[in-house]
C-alpha cells in the first residue's frame, strides 16, 4: 500500500538486532562506553556579588556616620554591581542585596537633605522673627 507521495516505515518496533539501525548495529550504541559521566563543574557556582555587599554595609554605615558621603559612596558601588550582575550570564547573583542597598541608600540621602531643607528654613524663619526684636533703649 504505498503510494508515490506517501513514505513508508522501514523499521518496525522492536527493531531486529542484525539489521541496519537495530539495537546490534554498532552505529546505534554509543561511542564512548568506557568513559565515566562528565563530572559537574562545581567552579560555576553563583556567587554573591562582593560589589553589592560592600555597598549594603556602606548604606548601613552612611546613618551613623557621613551620612550623605557613605551613602553616595554605596550608590557607585551599587552601579557597578549592578553591571557585574547585568553582564556575568547568571554566576553572579545579589540583587536582592543590591536593591536593599540601594533603597537604604537613597532614602538616607533624602532624609538628610529634609533635614537640612527644614532646618535652613527653620533658621531663615528664627533669624528674621529675631530682626525686628532688637533692644529699645530710652
Amino acid at each position: 500500500m504505498s503510494d508515490e507521495g506517501t513514505p513508508t516505515a522501514e523499521h518496525t518496533w522492536p527493531s531486529d538486532p542484525q539489521t541496519q539501525g537495530g539495537l546490534g548495529d554498532p552505529a546505534v550504541l554509543p561511542q564512548s562506553v568506557d568513559k565515566p559521566a562528565a563530572e559537574p563543574n562545581h567552579h560555576a557556582a553563583v556567587r554573591t556579588s562582593s560589589e553589592a555587599i560592600v555597598a549594603f554595609v556602606l548604606s548601613l554605615i552612611s546613618w551613623i556616620a557621613c551620612p550623605i558621603v557613605l551613602a553616595v559612596v554605596a550608590l557607585i558601588f551599587a552601579m557597578k554591581a549592578e553591571k557585574s550582575i547585568s553582564t556575568s550570564a547568571g554566576q553572579v547573583s545579589g540583587g536582592g542585596v543590591l536593591l536593599a542597598a540601594k533603597l537604604i541608600a537613597w532614602i538616607n540621602i533624602g532624609f538628610w537633605i529634609a533635614v537640612l531643607v527644614i532646618g535652613g528654613f527653620i533658621g531663615i524663619v528664627l533669624l528674621l522673627a529675631g530682626a525686628g526684636s532688637g533692644p529699645t533703649y530710652p
